[in-house]
């Protein structure tokens, strides 16, 4: 990924392994956990399917689900929460990745790259960054991505976030969260 790319979108990301214990990830310890919990008969990812509305309650606003589309890769959005939209200013719901901010082009990159990974290789992963490119540098948040499955493949991948401070970082929300390596 291009630094050029890294420093326009402003946003960092990590990757850490699916069976890592959900204690480690602070703020979303709880989401991780049922993301977990949502596993069936030792497979390796939850599916979409098994997931309810009102399993991410304390979450409501602040998750979304995309869909990630095989051929050609991209990024879809089925759900966007209320709270996700005041944050972006922008409602995602039906949206590919990147599509409303000021240059698409850029996430397609940067984020094409990071989810692609975990379409192959499973991961819990962690972001952080602040809403530069939707014209709110003001605000700054951080999140984990869980993929989910259609029972064979990745399908979907859920996202929950918090709004964190300006200084905030990955390790400063997670300083426990085992991260395997960065993107």
């Amino acid at each position: 990924m291009s630094l050029d790319a890294r420093r326009l979108a402003n946003w960092n990301y990590a990757a850490c392994h699916p069976d890592s214990d959900p204690s480690a990830f602070g703020p979303f310890e709880k989401i991780i956990g049922l993301w977990r919990s949502k596993r069936r008969n030792g497979a390796a990812l939850p599916r979409r399917k098994d997931f309810d509305f009102f399993d991410f309650k304390g979450w409501w606003g602040r998750v979304s689900i995309a869909r990630i589309e095989p051929d050609p890769f991209d990024i879809r959005f089925v759900l966007w929460g209320t709270r996700l939209t005041e944050w972006w200013g922008v409602d995602y719901t039906n949206k590919r990745l990147g599509e409303m901010s000021i240059t698409p082009d850029v996430w397609q990159v940067l984020e094409s790259k990071y989810f692609r990974a975990m379409a192959e290789e499973p991961f819990i992963g962690l972001v952080s960054g602040s809403l530069d490119q939707h014209a709110r540098p003001f605000i700054r948040v951080v999140g984990v991505d869980l993929p989910m499955s259609d029972g064979e493949t990745v399908s979907h991948v859920l996202s929950a976030y918090v709004e964190a401070k300006q200084t905030d970082t990955i390790t400063s929300v997670m300083p426990d969260a085992p991260i395997d390596h960065t993107f």
